[in-house]
């Protein structure tokens, strides 16, 4: 699935593309279309926000329009889920959180609060190594336990990727209604990207992507920014080797990490981007519970829509299904319901 989302003024329709094929499982490109042309209805998760970033919560369905490959398609019901959401929460124990730690433990608590009753939430920690600090659970107390044991360390490295593909498996494995991943990290982890190869990295990751999207799983992502890695300005040549090892001057140095970093930040947007969910560039720790709450009322506003798919679009492999809502400045996110 890929999503597109723009603005729009003056009474025009805010639109969200919607790539779909008919594969679904881990490491398949897309979501859970329709198994078969004997599948007349789909559904979708939508997220729809202001101008201000606010959940809208008083759409209604004739205010919502969808194509399948430009073929109109019938829209039956728009409503709240009633299911609780499942949410995967990967927490960035490294190095570069543990002067946040006080902040973090503070924001996964009111994230926590703020979906109590309304979800059953995990909490994976990957400073290093990734491990489940508690099992998928509506219970609020032992959630806050896990959050109260976070630790980051000063000698750990993040190793999200990682904990991406695990959550992935788990997701995979568990295949729960409405699942989501809430992800804490830092700029650190570049560091762990840069010194990884391509091979080993950066393609794992792309192929984690396309399972979230076959699993219709949005990922949230809260990245602390150091601003010396924002305000790096070099110039000099690109040799990774003799970056990592110390021997090359600081402007090819302070290039390197600039370009490394931008390459991180590109990566966590394309995976926000591409599921569904949304990136957070934060550069002040004590700001880290608003995104964590925004989040988290989003996933308390969502809609379930459910339309007939047009006849002539059922045996279509590809299908590039366009939601149109007729809002004002508003911004239109979408994820499959399985």
């Amino acid at each position: 699935m890929s999503l597109h989302r723009r603005r729009t003024s003056h009474a025009l329709p805010v639109v969200a593309r919607v790539l779909v094929t008919t594969a679904v499982g881990i490491g398949l490109v897309g979501f859970a279309a329709p198994a078969s042309a004997q599948v007349t209805q789909q559904q979708l998760y939508l997220t729809v926000l202001d101008d201000d970033d606010e959940p809208i919560s008083d759409l209604r369905s004739h205010e919502v329009r969808v194509m399948e490959n430009d073929t109109p398609g019938e829209v039956l019901y728009l409503r709240r889920p009633a299911d609780v959401a499942d949410v995967t929460i990967l927490v960035d124990t490294s190095a570069a959180v543990v002067p946040a730690t006080t902040q973090l433990r503070q924001a996964l608590r009111s994230f926590v609060d703020e979906l109590a009753g309304y979800a059953r939430m995990s909490i994976t920690t990957f400073g290093d190594i990734p491990v489940q600090r508690v099992e998928p659970t509506t219970r609020a107390s032992a959630l806050h336990e896990a959050i109260d044991l976070v630790f980051p360390e000063v000698d750990a490295m993040p190793r999200f990727q990682d904990a991406l593909v695990q959550a992935a498996v788990d997701l995979d494995n568990r295949r729960p209604n409405r699942p989501t991943i809430m992800v804490v990290t830092s700029d650190q982890a570049a560091e762990v990207f840069s010194a990884s190869s391509p091979n080993s990295t950066a393609r794992p990751v792309e192929r984690v992507i396309e399972a979230l999207q076959a699993l219709g799983a949005p990922v949230h992502i809260v990245a602390l920014r150091s601003r010396e890695s924002f305000n790096i300005v070099g110039r000099g040549a690109f040799d990774r080797a003799s970056v990592l090892s110390g021997r090359a001057n600081n402007n090819a140095r302070n290039s390197f990490i600039a370009r490394t970093t931008d390459n991180w930040m590109t990566l966590l947007e394309t995976a926000s981007q591409r599921t569904g969910g949304r990136l957070f560039n934060l550069y002040a720790r004590a700001r880290l519970e608003q995104p964590l709450l925004e989040v988290a009322r989003e996933i308390l506003s969502q809609y379930v829509l459910t339309y007939v798919r047009p006849t002539e679009q059922r045996y279509a492999e590809t299908l590039d299904i366009e939601i149109e809502v007729m809002r004002d400045d508003a911004t239109v996110r979408a994820t499959p319901v399985r």
